[in-house]
């Protein structure tokens, strides 16, 4: 029997997509708890992130939806259970973002998006639109399920409190982590590194019909207020932007002024 913190609870959200969630704590106090997400493509293929276990409840919920040609890693932190996924399906192409392939050396990877050539084609393109946020810390990636209009997201958004799969009667001591709250902007907006970078994804994101989000951090978020305050997070107006210029402003004019004093 799994331990409780490799439990994997799968869950079906749509016909084309499963969640598959666990207990994880961050820190040793932050209950975010992970979740890996499969999606069917309409050849019937299937692609996974992976960022669970492939448990054997999970392998079976996976298998019943087609066979598995992707697995995927939505940033550079995202990439534990790549391996034994792999393991799990030795024909799906790996995936992840470019800096992945110098942390995972004993992984090959099939394609790297930010060194991919920007025309390049994976064969999901019809089911799937791949945001790159580059300009993020994890050089994050976010996917968009054309038919269910669903936006997947790794460490774009942490939406707590997780009572997905880490539920409990302490879960309102971390509000102040869920979107809008003041910890969770503070959190978020140290992962800006390219600002004018992720105003251009953000864009990209604003522009479609979402009526879903699944992060991997916390529960999903439907339409309700909460998917207001998740979506306005991956719009170009996110505070956090405005508050990565305003520092990137005070960086620049503090360089100017040692140099001065340097002459």
């Amino acid at each position: 029997m799994a331990s409780t913190k490799d439990a994997v609870k799968a869950r079906k959200v749509s016909d084309d997509i499963w969640i598959f969630s666990r207990p994880f704590t961050r820190f040793g106090v932050l209950p975010l708890g992970g979740r890996s997400v499969a999606v069917r493509l309409h050849n019937g293929n299937v692609l996974v992130v992976a960022s669970t276990p492939p448990t054997e409840e999970t392998q079976k919920a996976i298998n019943s939806l087609g066979t598995v040609a992707y697995v995927v890693s939505l940033n550079e932190d995202h990439h534990w259970f790549l391996g034994p996924f792999k393991e799990a399906y030795p024909a799906a192409k790996l995936l992840g973002p470019g800096p992945l392939a110098e942390k995972r050396k004993d992984l090959k990877f099939d394609s790297l998006f930010s060194k991919d050539a920007p025309d390049t084609v994976h064969g999901f393109e019809d089911d799937l639109t791949v945001i790159p946020f580059f300009g993020t810390v994890l050089n994050d990636i976010a996917f968009y399920h054309k038919a269910s209009k669903t936006l997947i997201v790794g460490d774009l958004v942490y939406n707590l409190p997780n009572n997905e799969s880490m539920p409990g009667a302490l879960n309102f001591l971390f509000k102040s982590f869920s979107p809008g709250g003041a910890l969770h902007k503070k959190l978020i907006a140290g992962s800006v590194r390219d600002r004018d970078s992720i105003v251009a994804s953000a864009k990209q994101v604003d522009a479609l019909d979402i009526q879903r989000i699944i992060p991997l951090h916390g529960g999903k978020a439907k339409k309700t207020r909460k998917f207001a305050a998740v979506k306005r997070l991956l719009s170009p107006k996110d505070a956090r932007l405005k508050e990565n210029k305003v520092k990137q402003a005070k960086r620049e004019a503090e360089a100017k002024e040692k140099a001065v004093k340097r002459l």
